[in-house]
């Protein structure tokens, strides 16, 4: 059976504009990922657009701001979304390529001032990022003072000093919460020989030459710590909330020291447009016939295009995920 590719582009109405629906672009890209702040997007778009009566600029009907939405996948019914966001920048000449941004892009923008002797993660968030539900440890902070600042710039003092990642999902801010509310979700079946296109898996060696520092952050905002593993190896920090006992500190960074030491993959594969991927689930890699390559895996990334060369899902394996 062959499935029709199908896109639905949406620019809500702006600027005095009505909405713009498309059911035709030259080419989609979507990269999202819990390790970097911004989803981002690129449409590139076709010469002409029949729903566009009589003569007009593309820069003069999509500016930086505009809000959009993109929904892929294949078939008649209704598409799943899978970026919404605002243009961040309409490219000259042609093609015309509309850059866009997830709720971050609006976090770039504008200033915010946040002086406090103590305060909450929480609390640090809800000031800096107004607007927004957030999703983050219940901790203290201490003081911290922000005069005209972009709310961006907390965001990364908080990854830079404490180690906590942020990432929209939708309109919400997760801001410490790796994989969200995803790690729930049951794992999506990939069989190599069926669902790949192709795979660029490397293969890790057993070794024991690691080091795990790991670090748990308690609510009142200090630290505890602990290192396991071989003294000089390969130095990897990990995050953690919470935890307030030294020894379930270690059991767990013993725990993250045996999948690092385990032979394992890193790496990608290319998979077509269904099932749908999102980082931050698990899926449950098996083959036919590369046995050494089954596992269960959280997704890191997840880069999509959709183009003449049909739909394609990027997706970047993260860590082995508890069976």
């Amino acid at each position: 059976m062959t499935l029709t590719m199908a896109l639905h582009i949406t620019f809500p109405a702006a600027r005095g504009r009505d909405e713009i629906n498309l059911h035709r672009a030259t080419a989609v890209q979507i990269e999202s990922s819990w390790k970097e702040f911004t989803d981002r997007a690129e449409i590139t778009m076709p010469r002409n657009i029949r729903s566009l009566k009589g003569e007009f600029k593309y820069a003069d009907i999509f500016k930086a701001g505009d809000p959009v939405i993109i929904r892929l996948g294949y078939g008649a019914g209704e598409l799943p979304t899978e970026f919404t966001g605002y243009i961040a920048d309409v490219s000259e000449g042609i093609p015309v390529v509309l850059r866009c941004e997830d709720e971050m892009y609006q976090l770039k923008r504008g200033s915010v001032s946040v002086v406090s002797k103590g305060i909450s993660l929480k609390n640090l968030l809800k000031q800096a990022c107004k607007g927004y539900e957030i999703d983050c440890p219940d901790m203290q902070l201490g003081a911290v003072r922000y005069a005209n600042v972009a709310p961006i710039k907390i965001l990364e003092d908080i990854k830079k000093e404490i180690g906590l990642h942020s990432y929209f999902d939708g309109k919400i801010l997760r801001c410490g919460v790796i994989y969200g509310d995803q790690s729930d979700v049951k794992p999506v079946d990939i069989l190599l020989e069926r669902n790949a296109v192709s795979e660029s898996l490397n293969k890790k060696a057993e070794t024991d030459e690691v080091e795990i520092k790991a670090i748990s952050i308690l609510k009142d905002g200090k630290k505890l710590s602990v290192t396991v593993g071989r003294k000089g190896g390969t130095s990897v920090q990990r995050t953690y909330v919470g935890i307030t006992v030294k020894a379930e500190l270690e059991k767990r960074a013993n725990s993250d020291l045996k999948k690092y030491q385990a032979q394992g993959f890193d790496g990608s594969i290319t998979l077509f447009g269904i099932p749908r991927i999102q980082h931050g689930v698990k899926i449950h890699l098996k083959s036919e016939f590369l046995k050494n390559m089954e596992g269960l895996f959280y997704v890191d990334s997840v880069k999509k295009s959709f183009d003449n060369g049909g739909y394609r899902q990027d997706v970047t394996l993260g860590e082995r995920a508890a069976v």
